[in-house]
């Protein structure tokens, strides 16, 4: 293996431990209700508690405005990691 094998066999071993260590000590926290809320309110919900957003999808609705929160994933009260996304579908 040679002192270059074992250095990068030893690098290799921190990062592994690292990346366990992080994802071990990251918080979960409670996902927000972010339904039927306009996208700009339901983003700065979604930082005050940790999470960032993505909007995976665009519907078309009669019932909400043009930008409005239709649907979320984690959904509302679910746990997951603190700075976990959460996927909205927004309205159209």
């Amino acid at each position: 293996m040679g002192i270059v094998g074992g250095i990068l066999f030893v690098l290799a071993g921190l990062i592994a431990y690292g990346l366990i260590w992080k994802f071990v000590k990251t918080p979960e926290v409670e996902a927000p209700d972010l339904l039927a809320l306009p996208a700009g309110e339901a983003l700065l919900r979604a930082s005050e508690t940790g999470f960032a957003l993505r909007v995976s999808a665009y519907e078309p609705s009669e019932q909400f405005e043009p930008g409005t929160v239709l649907a979320q994933r984690p959904p509302p009260g679910a746990w997951a990691k603190s700075g976990a996304i959460i996927s909205l579908t927004v309205s159209e």
